[in-house]
């Protein structure tokens, strides 16, 4: 019987971590039919010629609940190689939900996410429970999708508006807890939590997951110990002091299940915390308990202009001044008491990322010539003390629309941190800050950075970061390998080329919308479920993905989708 594909002299990188090797890979039916050499006819044959044959990548956190609904492809995220994503990360979910919530739950992600309410309204929805939206997800789809269930859907699903204002009562939480557990016989693959102290609702309330009380939560999450399947996944941002790596450790306990919590990461101003972040969690992990860190190994850089931008969110001033209509804070931006309080309360590390922030774009003519500057270097050329003057000086020239540039480079410790078996890879966040933000490019900046330019990896090890141990922590059944009889999701780069392009625009999203994404080099197919879904950085028009469900849904019996 002739094979559907045949990819001949590929250099085999199994996502196990073991060394290379070249074989034929065939093809047969979605799966992986056999590896060696191969005579037989095949309906595609493509001559790898000593490409990287490897696991399609599994993106791990995702914000594409509603991007999927327009743009089932996920695009650009296959021209980076990956065939699998999860979205409902940081407890922002579309489901479960009541007839009548749709506008409040949309209002969850308006802000966080910086997609206007009027796209977000455009989807036709069709769906309440986990299982109708996944059901609606499962009629096409370019890459695979697993989804968690969100706190912050449960939670508004049962008290309503009550859900940003209160704690819950006894019979609320057993409601809550009742959602999570048809969610995970529908097949959700866990359960997400947000705690972040700079997400806000549309309205500039708190999102409904940060009103929880923590027996609420660790209730909630105690559902998934009566299931085989799922994860627990926590947001919250700043560094992690051991109180919160203990309260992870209780979520653990509680759920019986890995609990992915962001994050750990290198910082310049503590550079020592990630080493002893990691030593307290193997406290833990010795009494058997799964804590893995989600370190993003491309830091955040926020292009953002004070127009739509949350760069100063964290800081109260900055947080009601972004709340405010455009005329009230052109005003505030202006007022000298305001610059003042936003000065005290930022500490020594946050005035740092203000003096190091860079102007990329200006919408003024007259301005162009301050474009690459950093705020250091604008407050010299202007004659201002201070950068925060000159930045806000700017931004009201020109009418708000500057394009800022906010983050840090990578350093040569994050190899370390990539390489522990405490952590995870990933939160490219694709879907969510979409005007400002895109770290569509982990996985290949992780192959062209980490493993060629500065070789902190190998090739074999990066690849095991990107598949494998993604599947396993995420209980992601027959993915993640390159092995007989699993899903052919595979990716065939050139390891000399792959890497991230440069963020640019794109008037991509309904109603011609502008969002930031990402491009890739060296990715020359990207396969999914045995279909070429992405040649050579286009869209083949295939749309071969599936439902990831849990894995205790996808044991024999208990399916009820």
């Amino acid at each position: 019987m002739a094979f559907d594909l045949l990819i001949k002299e590929a250099r085999v990188v199994d996502g196990s971590g073991m060394p290379a090797y070249v074989a034929d890979v065939a093809v047969r039916d979605g799966r992986i039919a056999a590896i060696g050499r191969m005579q037989e006819p095949a309906s595609r044959t493509i001559d790898a010629d000593g490409l990287v044959l490897a696991p399609g990548f599994i993106d791990q956190h995702t914000h594409l609940d509603a991007h999927l609904l327009w743009d089932p492809a996920a695009l650009p995220l296959p021209e980076h190689g990956v065939t699998s994503v999860i979205t409902g990360n940081c407890g922002l979910s579309l489901m479960p939900s009541r007839p009548g919530q749709e506008s409040a739950l949309i209002g969850n992600f308006v802000r966080v996410e910086a997609i206007p309410r009027s796209i977000l309204e455009s989807v036709d929805w069709r769906w309440n429970s986990t299982a109708e939206y996944l059901g609606l997800l499962d009629q096409r789809l370019g890459v695979n999708v697993a989804s968690m269930v969100g706190h912050n859907a449960i939670r508004q699903c049962v008290m309503g508006d009550d859900a940003t204002e209160r704690e819950a009562t006894a019979e609320e939480i057993t409601a809550m807890c009742e959602l999570m557990r048809e969610a995970m016989q529908d097949g959700a693959i866990g359960y997400s939590m947000n705690r972040n102290p700079r997400h806000f609702r549309e309205d500039g309330k708190p999102l409904p997951s940060r009103v929880a009380s923590p027996d609420e939560l660790l209730q909630v999450a105690a559902v998934l110990s009566e299931f085989s399947g799922g994860i627990v996944q926590h947001s919250s941002p700043g560094n992690v002091s051991p109180e919160y790596l203990d309260w992870i450790a209780q979520l653990a306990a509680a759920s019986g299940r890995p609990v992915v919590y962001s994050s750990i990461n290198h910082r310049p101003d503590t550079p020592d915390e990630w080493r002893e972040q990691l030593a307290y969690v193997e406290r833990y992990i010795e009494q058997g308990l799964r804590l893995f860190g989600n370190t993003n190994i491309v830091p955040f850089v926020n292009r953002f202009s004070l127009r739509n931008g949350q760069f100063f969110d964290g800081l109260p001033s900055g947080l009601a001044m972004s709340a405010q209509p455009l005329e009230q804070r052109r005003r505030t931006l202006a007022d000298p008491a305001f610059r003042a309080a936003l000065r005290a309360e930022m500490d020594p590390a946050f005035a740092m990322r203000v003096a190091r922030l860079k102007v990329l774009k200006t919408r003024r003519p007259a301005l162009r010539s301050l474009e690459r500057k950093t705020g250091e270097e604008l407050a010299h050329l202007r004659g201002v003390s201070d950068p925060l003057d000159a930045m806000l000086d700017l931004a009201l020239e020109d009418d708000l629309e500057t394009t800022f540039l906010s983050g840090n480079p990578v350093e040569d410790v994050m190899g370390e941190i990539v390489k522990s078996p405490y952590t995870i890879v990933g939160q490219s966040d694709a879907g969510a800050h979409v005007q400002y933000l895109s770290n569509f490019g982990v996985c290949t900046t992780l192959l062209g950075q980490y493993v060629r330019e500065r070789e902190l990896l190998s090739l074999e090890g990066a690849v095991r970061e990107l598949t494998f141990n993604v599947a396993s922590i995420f209980g992601i059944r027959n993915r993640g390998l390159v092995w007989p009889g699993w899903a052919a999701d595979l990716v065939i780069f050139d390891p000399d080329t792959v890497d991230s392009q440069d963020v640019e625009e794109a008037n991509d999203y309904p109603g011609g919308f502008t969002r930031v994404l990402q491009h890739a080099n060296g990715v020359h197919y990207t396969i999914v479920n045995g279909e070429v879904l992405v040649e050579r950085g286009e869209h083949t028009g295939a749309y071969p993905g599936k439902v990831i469900r849990n894995s205790y849904t996808g044991a024999p019996g208990n399916a009820r989708h």
